[in-house]
Protein backbone atom coordinates (compact mmCIF):
# COMPACT_ATOMS: atom_id res chain seq x y z
CA UNK A 1 0.00 0.00 0.00
CA UNK A 2 1.23 3.40 -0.85
CA UNK A 3 1.27 6.37 0.86
CA UNK A 4 -0.26 8.54 2.52
CA UNK A 5 -2.53 5.49 2.64
CA UNK A 6 -0.42 3.21 4.88
CA UNK A 7 -0.09 5.62 6.80
CA UNK A 8 -3.72 6.58 7.30
CA UNK A 9 -4.82 2.69 7.93
CA UNK A 10 -1.59 2.41 10.49
CA UNK A 11 -2.81 4.73 12.62
CA UNK A 12 -6.26 3.98 12.72
CA UNK A 13 -5.28 0.31 13.27
CA UNK A 14 -2.86 1.17 15.67
CA UNK A 15 -4.91 4.09 17.77
CA UNK A 16 -8.41 3.74 17.21
CA UNK A 17 -9.95 0.16 15.57
CA UNK A 18 -11.03 -2.39 18.06
CA UNK A 19 -10.58 0.47 21.19
CA UNK A 20 -13.66 1.55 23.72
CA UNK A 21 -15.11 4.59 23.24
CA UNK A 22 -16.80 6.37 26.05
CA UNK A 23 -17.83 9.36 24.10
CA UNK A 24 -21.35 9.88 22.80
CA UNK A 25 -20.26 12.11 19.65
CA UNK A 26 -17.16 9.73 18.75
CA UNK A 27 -19.55 6.94 18.90
CA UNK A 28 -21.49 8.60 16.48
CA UNK A 29 -19.00 9.33 14.67
CA UNK A 30 -17.79 6.20 14.24
CA UNK A 31 -21.32 5.42 13.06
CA UNK A 32 -21.59 7.85 11.06
CA UNK A 33 -18.04 6.73 9.22
CA UNK A 34 -18.91 3.12 8.91
CA UNK A 35 -22.29 4.02 7.33
CA UNK A 36 -20.78 6.09 5.04
CA UNK A 37 -17.85 3.73 3.78
CA UNK A 38 -20.75 1.31 2.80
CA UNK A 39 -19.89 0.54 -0.97
CA UNK A 40 -16.70 2.25 -0.36
CA UNK A 41 -13.11 1.00 0.71
CA UNK A 42 -12.31 2.22 4.09
CA UNK A 43 -9.05 4.34 2.47
CA UNK A 44 -11.34 6.66 1.14
CA UNK A 45 -13.37 7.24 4.54
CA UNK A 46 -10.24 7.86 6.53
CA UNK A 47 -8.86 10.26 3.64
CA UNK A 48 -11.92 12.40 3.85
CA UNK A 49 -12.09 11.98 7.80
CA UNK A 50 -11.13 15.69 8.49
CA UNK A 51 -13.53 16.46 6.24
CA UNK A 52 -16.52 14.52 7.56
CA UNK A 53 -15.85 15.51 10.96
CA UNK A 54 -16.20 19.42 10.03
CA UNK A 55 -19.38 19.16 7.65
CA UNK A 56 -20.90 17.32 10.40
CA UNK A 57 -20.19 19.84 13.52
CA UNK A 58 -17.20 17.65 14.90
CA UNK A 59 -20.01 14.71 14.91
CA UNK A 60 -22.40 16.29 17.87
CA UNK A 61 -25.06 14.91 18.36
CA UNK A 62 -27.53 17.97 19.07
CA UNK A 63 -26.57 19.59 16.02
CA UNK A 64 -26.51 17.05 13.57
CA UNK A 65 -29.95 16.17 14.65
CA UNK A 66 -30.99 20.13 14.06
CA UNK A 67 -30.31 19.94 10.58
CA UNK A 68 -32.58 21.53 8.26
CA UNK A 69 -32.99 21.24 4.27
CA UNK A 70 -30.72 23.55 4.21
CA UNK A 71 -28.05 21.48 6.04
CA UNK A 72 -28.97 18.89 3.57
CA UNK A 73 -28.44 20.37 0.28
CA UNK A 74 -25.20 21.80 2.14
CA UNK A 75 -23.87 18.17 2.44
CA UNK A 76 -25.17 16.97 -0.79
CA UNK A 77 -22.77 19.58 -2.62
CA UNK A 78 -19.15 19.12 -0.79
CA UNK A 79 -17.11 17.36 -2.93
CA UNK A 80 -15.28 16.97 0.59
CA UNK A 81 -17.49 14.24 1.86
CA UNK A 82 -19.69 11.30 0.78
CA UNK A 83 -22.73 12.88 -0.76
CA UNK A 84 -25.05 10.32 -0.84
CA UNK A 85 -28.27 10.66 -0.32
CA UNK A 86 -29.09 8.13 1.80
CA UNK A 87 -26.42 8.41 3.96
CA UNK A 88 -26.57 11.99 4.70
CA UNK A 89 -30.51 11.29 5.88
CA UNK A 90 -29.58 8.49 8.12
CA UNK A 91 -26.96 10.77 9.77
CA UNK A 92 -29.66 13.34 10.39
CA UNK A 93 -32.44 10.78 11.31
CA UNK A 94 -29.71 8.65 13.80
CA UNK A 95 -28.50 11.41 15.54
CA UNK A 96 -32.55 12.42 16.24
CA UNK A 97 -32.42 8.46 17.71
CA UNK A 98 -29.34 8.65 19.89
CA UNK A 99 -30.88 12.06 21.62
CA UNK A 100 -33.89 9.96 22.59
CA UNK A 101 -31.69 6.83 23.57
CA UNK A 102 -30.10 9.11 25.69
CA UNK A 103 -32.90 11.00 27.56
CA UNK A 104 -34.33 7.37 28.16
CA UNK A 105 -30.90 5.94 28.85
CA UNK A 106 -28.57 8.85 29.91
CA UNK A 107 -26.10 8.36 27.06
CA UNK A 108 -26.09 6.06 24.05
CA UNK A 109 -22.80 4.11 25.67
CA UNK A 110 -25.25 3.46 28.60
CA UNK A 111 -27.31 1.69 25.54
CA UNK A 112 -24.99 -0.28 24.03
CA UNK A 113 -23.77 -1.40 27.86
CA UNK A 114 -28.01 -2.14 28.49
CA UNK A 115 -27.92 -4.38 25.60
CA UNK A 116 -24.60 -6.51 26.22
CA UNK A 117 -24.21 -8.95 25.70
CA UNK A 118 -25.82 -9.77 21.98
CA UNK A 119 -24.41 -11.69 19.19
CA UNK A 120 -23.45 -10.19 16.04
CA UNK A 121 -27.54 -11.41 14.73
CA UNK A 122 -29.09 -9.87 17.65
CA UNK A 123 -26.96 -7.06 17.51
CA UNK A 124 -27.79 -6.32 13.44
CA UNK A 125 -31.63 -6.87 14.66
CA UNK A 126 -31.48 -4.81 17.07
CA UNK A 127 -29.62 -1.50 15.42
CA UNK A 128 -32.15 -2.50 11.64
CA UNK A 129 -34.98 -1.91 14.40
CA UNK A 130 -33.32 1.74 15.85
CA UNK A 131 -31.60 3.39 13.41
CA UNK A 132 -31.13 3.84 9.90
CA UNK A 133 -28.93 2.41 7.04
CA UNK A 134 -27.57 -0.47 8.90
CA UNK A 135 -27.09 -3.35 7.62
CA UNK A 136 -24.76 -6.65 9.10
CA UNK A 137 -21.89 -5.52 8.02
CA UNK A 138 -22.12 -1.85 9.00
CA UNK A 139 -22.93 -3.16 12.63
CA UNK A 140 -20.31 -5.63 12.39
CA UNK A 141 -17.99 -3.42 11.54
CA UNK A 142 -18.98 -0.47 14.14
CA UNK A 143 -19.26 -2.75 17.24
CA UNK A 144 -15.31 -4.71 15.92
CA UNK A 145 -14.14 -1.08 15.83
CA UNK A 146 -15.25 -0.14 19.97
CA UNK A 147 -14.86 -3.27 21.32
CA UNK A 148 -18.15 -4.75 21.51
CA UNK A 149 -17.80 -7.78 19.36
CA UNK A 150 -14.13 -9.26 18.79
CA UNK A 151 -12.05 -9.23 15.89
CA UNK A 152 -10.65 -6.29 15.57
CA UNK A 153 -7.52 -7.53 15.73
CA UNK A 154 -5.35 -11.62 15.48
CA UNK A 155 -4.72 -12.52 19.05
CA UNK A 156 -1.02 -12.78 17.35
CA UNK A 157 -1.17 -8.99 16.48
CA UNK A 158 0.87 -6.53 18.75
CA UNK A 159 -2.04 -4.26 18.85
CA UNK A 160 -4.24 -6.80 20.41
CA UNK A 161 -2.17 -6.19 23.88
CA UNK A 162 -2.98 -3.10 23.97
CA UNK A 163 -6.58 -3.23 23.17
CA UNK A 164 -6.85 -5.73 26.01
CA UNK A 165 -5.44 -3.12 28.52
CA UNK A 166 -8.52 -0.55 27.26
CA UNK A 167 -11.03 -3.44 28.62
CA UNK A 168 -13.09 -3.54 25.51
CA UNK A 169 -16.63 -4.53 26.66
CA UNK A 170 -16.26 -8.11 24.52
CA UNK A 171 -14.13 -9.11 27.44
CA UNK A 172 -16.89 -8.87 30.55
CA UNK A 173 -18.95 -11.99 30.87
CA UNK A 174 -22.55 -12.21 31.44
CA UNK A 175 -23.39 -11.68 35.10
CA UNK A 176 -23.82 -15.11 36.53
CA UNK A 177 -26.82 -15.30 39.35
CA UNK A 178 -28.33 -17.28 42.01
CA UNK A 179 -31.35 -17.95 40.20
CA UNK A 180 -33.19 -19.74 42.86
CA UNK A 181 -32.37 -16.84 45.34
CA UNK A 182 -33.41 -14.43 42.91
CA UNK A 183 -36.81 -15.90 42.52
CA UNK A 184 -36.96 -15.90 46.13
CA UNK A 185 -35.73 -12.78 46.82
CA UNK A 186 -38.49 -11.61 43.84
CA UNK A 187 -41.08 -13.43 45.49
CA UNK A 188 -40.41 -11.61 49.19
CA UNK A 189 -40.71 -8.21 47.49
CA UNK A 190 -43.73 -9.19 45.46
CA UNK A 191 -45.48 -10.19 48.43
CA UNK A 192 -44.47 -7.13 50.85
CA UNK A 193 -46.16 -5.19 47.52
CA UNK A 194 -43.11 -2.69 47.90
CA UNK A 195 -43.52 -1.76 44.32
CA UNK A 196 -39.87 0.12 43.74
CA UNK A 197 -37.89 -2.92 45.09
CA UNK A 198 -40.15 -5.17 42.41
CA UNK A 199 -39.53 -3.05 39.67
CA UNK A 200 -35.75 -3.07 40.66
CA UNK A 201 -36.06 -7.28 39.58
CA UNK A 202 -36.60 -5.56 35.77
CA UNK A 203 -34.58 -4.45 33.38
CA UNK A 204 -36.15 -0.74 32.49
CA UNK A 205 -37.45 -2.56 28.82
CA UNK A 206 -38.78 -5.32 30.26
CA UNK A 207 -41.55 -7.11 28.92
CA UNK A 208 -44.28 -9.03 30.85
CA UNK A 209 -46.87 -11.28 28.85
CA UNK A 210 -50.30 -12.53 30.89
CA UNK A 211 -52.19 -14.04 28.82
CA UNK A 212 -54.98 -14.82 30.95
CA UNK A 213 -55.41 -10.98 31.35
CA UNK A 214 -54.82 -11.18 27.80
CA UNK A 215 -51.99 -8.07 27.10
CA UNK A 216 -48.57 -7.69 27.77
CA UNK A 217 -46.76 -5.00 29.76
CA UNK A 218 -44.15 -3.02 28.84
CA UNK A 219 -41.33 -1.60 30.47
CA UNK A 220 -41.34 -0.47 34.39
CA UNK A 221 -44.46 1.38 33.53
CA UNK A 222 -46.09 -1.65 32.03
CA UNK A 223 -45.13 -4.08 34.78
CA UNK A 224 -46.09 -1.60 37.35
CA UNK A 225 -49.68 -1.07 36.40
CA UNK A 226 -49.44 -4.95 36.45
CA UNK A 227 -48.24 -5.19 39.67
CA UNK A 228 -50.58 -2.52 41.43
CA UNK A 229 -53.49 -3.90 39.42
CA UNK A 230 -53.23 -7.81 40.02
CA UNK A 231 -51.27 -7.95 42.89
CA UNK A 232 -51.77 -4.92 45.47
CA UNK A 233 -55.17 -4.59 44.07
CA UNK A 234 -56.49 -8.15 44.74
CA UNK A 235 -53.80 -8.71 48.16
CA UNK A 236 -52.45 -11.28 45.97
CA UNK A 237 -49.86 -13.31 47.80
CA UNK A 238 -47.35 -16.21 45.87
CA UNK A 239 -46.16 -19.37 47.28
CA UNK A 240 -43.58 -21.08 45.59
CA UNK A 241 -44.43 -25.01 44.38
CA UNK A 242 -41.51 -25.92 42.37
CA UNK A 243 -39.12 -23.86 40.11
CA UNK A 244 -37.29 -25.51 37.43
CA UNK A 245 -33.63 -23.88 36.52
CA UNK A 246 -33.18 -24.49 32.53
CA UNK A 247 -30.04 -22.22 32.43
CA UNK A 248 -28.28 -19.51 33.52
CA UNK A 249 -31.23 -17.48 31.61
CA UNK A 250 -34.13 -19.15 31.81
CA UNK A 251 -36.26 -20.39 34.54
CA UNK A 252 -39.89 -21.88 34.81
CA UNK A 253 -41.65 -21.54 38.70
CA UNK A 254 -45.11 -23.09 39.74
CA UNK A 255 -46.80 -20.75 42.49
CA UNK A 256 -49.85 -20.85 44.58
CA UNK A 257 -51.58 -17.48 44.46
CA UNK A 258 -54.12 -16.49 47.58
CA UNK A 259 -55.80 -13.05 47.60
CA UNK A 260 -59.36 -11.21 47.49
CA UNK A 261 -60.41 -13.11 44.20
CA UNK A 262 -63.44 -15.36 43.75
CA UNK A 263 -61.77 -18.97 43.95
CA UNK A 264 -59.77 -17.72 46.87
CA UNK A 265 -56.70 -19.54 45.88
CA UNK A 266 -55.04 -19.99 42.66
CA UNK A 267 -52.63 -22.02 40.71
CA UNK A 268 -49.88 -19.97 38.37
CA UNK A 269 -46.64 -20.44 36.42
CA UNK A 270 -44.15 -17.50 35.19
CA UNK A 271 -41.19 -18.53 32.55
CA UNK A 272 -38.51 -15.91 32.95
CA UNK A 273 -35.77 -15.16 30.88
CA UNK A 274 -32.78 -13.22 32.57
CA UNK A 275 -30.26 -11.03 31.32
CA UNK A 276 -27.53 -8.98 32.95
CA UNK A 277 -28.78 -10.28 36.32
CA UNK A 278 -32.57 -8.75 35.71
CA UNK A 279 -35.89 -9.65 34.29
CA UNK A 280 -35.76 -9.00 30.20
CA UNK A 281 -38.89 -10.96 29.85
CA UNK A 282 -41.57 -13.26 31.89
CA UNK A 283 -44.73 -14.96 30.92
CA UNK A 284 -47.48 -15.31 33.47
CA UNK A 285 -50.37 -17.49 33.53
CA UNK A 286 -52.95 -19.06 35.64
CA UNK A 287 -53.18 -22.54 35.72
CA UNK A 288 -56.86 -23.77 35.17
Amino acid sequence: MKEPGRSLHQNYHDQHYGFPIHDDNELFGRLLMEINQAGLSWEIILKKEKNIRQAYDNFNIEKVASYTDKDRERLLSDPGIIRNKLKVNAAIENAKFILAIQKEYGSFEKWMEHHHPKSKEEWVKLFKKTFRFTGGEIVNEFLMSIGYLPGAHSQTCPIYQEVLKAKPIFLKKLEHINIQKFISDWIVASNAFDTEKYLDFYLPDAVLDDPSVGRKFSGHKGVKEYFESYFIGYNTHTIQVNLAIADEENAHLEVEFTGDFPEGKIGGTFDFKIRNGKIAFVKADLIH
